[in-house]
This record gives C-alpha cells, structure tokens and sequence, in this order.
C-alpha cells in the first residue's frame, strides 16, 4: 500500500505542469524547459557558495510544485547596528521561516538570494499580475516597497509552495547606518502588513486551490499579525509602567502621557515632514530611548523583586528574553 502510495504521487507529480491554462497549453518540449529553468535572484553585496545554489535546486527538483525556495540570510558588517541585524534576522529569518516551512509555506523568499521555478512565473495571474503598475496607494505599498513578498504572495495564491532551505547559507551586507536601516524597514514592514492582510482576505481561495495552507496556517499568521500591530502598544506600556515605578510620585494618567505623547510627536513629523528630518528625529529620538530602555530594564526587575504578581509588561519582558535566549542557542 505504502509503495502505491508512493507511486501515485511520483506519477502526480511527473504529470504536473503547472496550476494555469498557459503553461499547460504550450508545446511539451517548451513545458518542459520551463519547468527546468530557474531563476537566481541575487543582491550585488551576497556572497555564496555554489552548493548553496545546488540544494535549492533539490528543493524545486524534488517537488514540482514548489515555485519558489529560498535559503539561510546571514547579515554582515560592522557596528551596532549590524548587531542588533544579526539577533533580528535569526528571530524573525531562520525561526519565522523554518515555522512557516513546516506549518504551511514560506510567506517571502527574499530577493536577496533566492531561486523561482519558470514555470511558475509564466503561470496565469503570477508575472502578468506582477507587472501591474500601482495605481492606488495600497498598491504602491504592496506592489513596489516589498517586491520578493509580492511575488511570493501571487505564487501562493496560485498554487504554488515555497520552501525554506536552512543549509543552504548566504551572506548579505545590512545596514550599517541608523539611516540605511531606517529607509531599509520603512520599506519592508508597509509591504509585509500589506502582503498578509491580502493572504487573509483571499484566505478561503487561497486554503481552497493551495494544498500546503490551511484554516490553522491562515490564523497563525492573523496571530502573528495581531501581535506585530499590538507590539509597539504593548512596548508603550511598559514604559509607562517603568516610570510609574521609578517616578513614584506621577499618576498613572501622568506615565501614560509621558510614554504615549513622543508616539504621537514622532507620527505627525512622519506625516508632515521630508525623509530627511524623520530620519534626523528618529535617529535623535532613538538615543533618548535606548536610556529610556534601559530605566525599563532597571524599573522591570525592581517589579519582579517588590511584588509578589506579574503584570502585563512584565510577562512581555519576560517572554522576550525567553524568545532570545531560545533562539542563541539554536543558533550559537
């Protein structure tokens, strides 16, 4: 029964050549190029070995519905920024996207290095759709601030999966400058937002024609959504709750303010003023806060030692150094 099995799907998948009507329809020898050729997307600054090339194509050869892989990013250069990158990218690259792997398929193979099946980009609503030029605000964001995701989401929607390969090592320069960072994820988290309410909108078409998604894939993403938008609210609190108890004499009313109101300053200047000034404030606002930061460290711990309940901010710190402790030593 097993070898059945087995072979039926072998079968399945030699027969399959593509989930749209114009790649079914064109001559066999060039079908069958199409599905042989792969593109390479790269950065100029990645560096990689060619075995790193190699087990990406296993991924596609392996599996004929897999549209698109992508492997492990390391960041690299110098400076605190490229620091804190590199904690970043093993939390939310190598952890986010072996999850994704295995709980339904990788949201994004990043433009920086990664490999797409011809095939699948000549596939119905995948590059004709993808040449669409943004008409209306929301397409800007999703169309041209995250390019790889877009694509990524047009292959899902399709059909398509796309693999995570965490052999398969790539090196990449990332920001080195508050400036670069700043733009660099100004850039990203719009599109990122954008991509995935598109996936939860689209979600019962999407479960329907794409085997790897399901209901439980789509909520864990609309969770993990939740709790993007909730985090800076959640990092808000805690620094009022840190200066309540380092400023014992304000009120809470007072520590909200106090916490909220730079918030609330630092958003009018991104609405009414040039790139260059958002980058001056956030740049001059993000040393304040690294001091802030580190009142909360101090106020954090004073809350575990004098009181015998753990508040909200509290848990949300304790749960972060959960998070990065498990990731250093999965990734030492």
């Amino acid at each position: 029964s097993s070898t059945r099995d087995m072979t039926k799907k072998f079968n399945v998948f030699q027969n399959f050549s593509g989930f749209g009507d114009f790649v079914k329809n064109i001559p066999e020898d060039k079908k069958l190029a199409a599905q042989n050729t792969f593109i390479l997307a790269l950065d100029g600054d990645v560096d990689f070995k060619p075995e790193a090339v190699l087990l990406l194509v296993d991924r596609m050869r392996k599996n004929p519905k897999v549209g698109a892989a992508c492997g492990r990013i390391h960041p690299i250069g110098s400076g605190p920024m490229v620091w804190y990158q590199k904690f970043e990218y093993a939390v939310g690259h190598w952890l986010q996207k072996a999850a994704e792997h295995k709980l339904g398929c990788v949201l994004c193979s990043p433009g920086c290095f990664s490999l797409f099946r011809g095939s699948a980009l000549m596939d119905d609503n995948v590059m004709r759709r993808y040449a669409d030029k943004a008409c209306e605000a929301l397409h800007y964001v999703q169309f041209d601030q995250g390019e790889d995701r877009w694509l990524c989401t047009l292959l899902l929607q399709v059909g398509y999966r796309v693999d995570y390969c965490a052999a398969s090592d790539a090196l990449t320069y990332a920001p080195e400058t508050f400036n670069e960072f700043f733009n660099q994820r100004r850039r990203w988290m719009p599109s990122t937002i954008a991509n995935i309410l598109d996936l939860l909108k689209d979600a019962r078409h999407t479960v329907f024609v794409n085997e790897n998604m399901s209901y439980f894939y789509i909520f864990y993403q609309g969770f993990l959504l939740a709790s993007t938008i909730l985090g800076p609210g959640t990092i808000l609190l805690t620094v009022a709750s840190s200066f309540r108890t380092v400023f014992t004499g304000l009120t809470l009313a007072e520590s909200y303010t106090l916490a909220v109101a730079p918030a609330v300053f630092y958003l009018i200047i991104c609405l009414k003023t040039k790139p260059e000034t958002q980058v001056f404030v956030g740049a001059l606002m993000s040393s304040i806060y690294s001091m802030i930061m580190t009142m909360v460290l101090v106020a954090t711990t004073a809350q575990f030692t004098n009181s015998d309940e753990i508040s909200a901010s509290s848990f949300f710190f304790v749960f972060l150094i959960i998070l990065f402790f498990i990731t250093g030593c999965l990734h030492p």
